[in-house]
C-alpha cells in the first residue's frame, strides 16, 4: 500500500509492527537511534492531539448552545467529550485544550484569518521541530509577560528566540547551543523578567500568599508525610541550610566558629510579621524558617566548604542602580523582586554578587592553590552549578575544577585563577578527562565542546547557568 493511500489506522498498525521489531532487536547505541526516531513520530501525533482538542473545544463553545459538538453528544463540556472519546483523563484533555487554545489559528466568519497567539510555536509544533513540553513552557511563560510588556513586538521577538533555542538553531559568534526543555524553561523565565521587570512584585506576592508547610502526618506504615509550598526566598533559605548538612565537606559541628549571631528574641520575632494575616500553615512555615535561620547563624552550625550557610543572591549592577528588576537565589528557578534583595542586604546573612553589563563577575579575588570562599561564591554566581549542559547539580554540591590542570607547564603552578576554574559535580569532575566532553575558558567564562555526534563542527559552546543579566546570552 502506498503511504499516500494509507489511513491513520494503517499507519498506527505499521507503527506497532515497528515497535515489536525494535523491542526484539534494538540494543546499545541502536536504542539512542530508536529514542530519536520514536520521538519524531510522537511529535506528529502530539501536534495532532493538540490541534483536534482545540477544534473540538471551538465547536463546543457555549454560544453554539444545543448545536455545540459536546452538547449534541451528551456531554456538558468539551473536556469531558475529549476524555471519553480519546480514553484519556480530563486533566490530560484540559492540558491539550489549553495549549491548543493558544496555538489555534483559524478563519473568522468573514473569511479573514485569525492568527495564533504564538504563531512561531504553532509552526514549530506542527512541523515536528519542537515537542509539547517545549511549546507549553514557552506559551505559559510568555503569556505571563504579555500584560506588563509595553512593546508587543518584544514578545514576538522573544517567542522567535525561544523557538530557535528549542530547535537548536541559536547562533552567537558561531556558537550553536543545544537546549534541553528544562533549560528552555529557565531561559523563558529570564526573558519574562527582561520583558516585564515590574511584574516580579505581583508574581512574588501571589507566591508568598500561597506559601505553606503542613504538620507531618504519620501514616499506617510509620512514614510521616506532609505538604509544603516554598516561594523562591524561602526555598533559597531551606536549600542553603539543607545543603550545608548534606554536603560531604562539613566541618565538625561542635567546633566553635567566629562571627556567629545570637538570634532574635520571641518579642522581636512577633513584631516581624502581622499574625492576623497568616494562615496556620504559613505560621508553621515561618516558624521552620526562623529555626533554620537561627541554626544556620549558630556557631555550632554545620559548615559548608568551611563557611557558614549563606544565601547567594545574583543581581546586576544596572538593576541595583535603577532600583528595579529582579534578583536570583541559588537553587531557585524563579526570581525575587528587588525589594527582597534590598531587604536581604539590610538584615540577612547574604552575599550579593553583582554582575556587569557583559555578565562578568565584579570584585572577586583569586590566586590560591585551592579555591577561596570568595572564589567559590564567584563561581556559584557565574556558573550557577555544574557547567555540563543538562546537569542540574547546584553550586553547593559542585567542585572547583582546574580547566588547565594545576600541574601544567602552560599554567603557573601554585595559581588558581577565577578564569581557569569551572564548577563540576562530582560525577562530571571524575569523568571530564575520560569522556567525550571537553572544557576550555574563553574570555574568562567556561565553554564546552560537545561530543562529535552532537556537535560535528566542534565549536565551543558557552556553558553555565548564570541568570542575572541579559537573557539572550549565556
Amino acid at each position: 500500500m502506498e503511504l499516500k493511500d494509507a489511513t491513520l489506522g494503517d499507519i498506527a498498525e505499521r507503527l506497532h509492527e515497528l515497535l515489536a521489531s525494535d523491542r526484539k532487536l534494538a540494543v546499545g547505541d541502536e536504542l539512542l537511534t530508536s529514542a530519536h526516531d520514536w520521538e519524531v513520530a510522537g511529535r506528529a501525533t502530539d501536534a495532532a492531539r493538540i490541534w483536534v482538542a482545540a477544534e473540538i473545544e471551538n465547536e463546543s463553545r457555549r454560544e453554539l448552545d444545543t448545536a455545540g459538538l459536546a452538547y449534541r453528544h451528551g456531554f456538558s463540556t468539551a473536556k469531558k467529550l475529549i476524555a471519553a472519546t480519546a480514553t484519556v483523563s480530563e486533566r490530560t484533555a484540559g492540558s491539550r485544550m489549553a495549549l491548543g487554545r493558544q496555538l489555534r489559528s483559524s478563519l473568522s466568519i468573514t473569511g479573514l484569518p485569525v492568527p495564533s497567539s504564538f504563531p512561531a510555536v504553532e509552526s514549530a509544533l506542527c512541523s515536528g521541530q519542537i515537542g509539547v513540553d517545549a511549546a507549553s513552557v514557552i506559551c505559559r511563560t510568555l503569556t505571563e509577560a504579555v500584560p506588563g510588556t509595553l512593546r508587543p513586538e518584544a514578545v514576538d521577538e522573544a517567542e522567535l528566540h525561544l523557538v530557535d533555542a528549542a530547535t537548536a538553531t541559536v547562533d552567537n559568534a558561531d556558537h550553536t547551543r543545544r537546549y534541553t526543555v528544562d533549560e528552555i524553561g529557565r531561559l523563558a523565565t529570564r526573558i519574562r523578567e527582561h520583558l516585564d521587570p515590574d511584574g516580579a512584585e505581583p508574581r512574588d506576592a501571589v507566591k508568598q500568599a500561597l506559601r505553606g508547610f503542613s504538620y507531618p502526618r504519620v501514616g499506617a506504615d510509620g512514614m510521616a508525610r506532609g505538604t509544603y509550598a516554598l516561594p523562591p526566598l524561602q526555598l533559597g533559605i531551606f536549600l542553603t541550610a539543607v545543603d550545608s548538612i548534606l554536603s560531604p565537606r562539613t566541618a565538625n559541628p561542635g567546633t566553635p566558629q567566629p562571627g556567629g549571631d545570637e538570634g532574635i528574641s520571641d518579642s522581636e520575632a512577633a513584631e516581624c510579621v502581622p499574625s492576623d494575616l497568616r494562615s496556620s500553615q504559613q505560621k508553621l512555615l515561618d516558624a521552620v524558617i526562623t529555626l533554620i535561620d537561627i541554626a544556620a547563624a549558630s556557631p555550632a552550625a554545620s559548615r559548608l566548604n568551611g563557611a557558614a550557610p549563606t544565601v547567594n543572591v545574583h543581581v546586576t549592577l544596572k538593576d541595583l542602580e535603577e532600583g528595579r528588576g529582579v534578583g536570583w537565589i541559588d537553587g531557585c528557578s524563579e526570581p525575587v523582586p528587588l525589594s527582597t534583595v534590598n531587604m536581604l542586604q539590610c538584615d540577612a546573612d547574604t552575599i550579593v554578587t553583582v554582575f556587569g553589563d557583559d555578565g562578568q563577575v565584579l570584585h572577586q579575588g583569586k590566586t590560591q592553590r585551592l579555591a577561596t570562599r570568595a572564589q567559590r561564591r564567584a563561581l556559584a554566581a557565574r556558573d550557577g552549578g555544574c557547567v555540563i549542559p543538562g546537569c542540574a547539580v547546584p553550586p553547593a554540591r559542585c567542585q572547583a575544577h582546574h580547566v588547565i590542570p594545576w600541574v601544567s607547564a602552560v599554567f603557573a603552578a601554585g595559581r588558581t585563577d577565577i578564569d581557569n576554574l569551572a564548577l563540576l559535580c562530582p560525577f562530571h569532575h571524575a569523568t571530564i578527562h575520560t569522556s567525550a566532553w571537553t572544557l576550555e575558558m574563553i574570555r574568562g567564562k567556561p565553554h564546552i565542546r560537545l561530543p562529535d555526534w552532537q556537535n560535528p563542527r566542534g565549536t565551543p559552546i558557552p556553558a553555565g547557568q548564570q541568570r542575572a543579566g541579559r537573557p539572550y546570552f549565556r
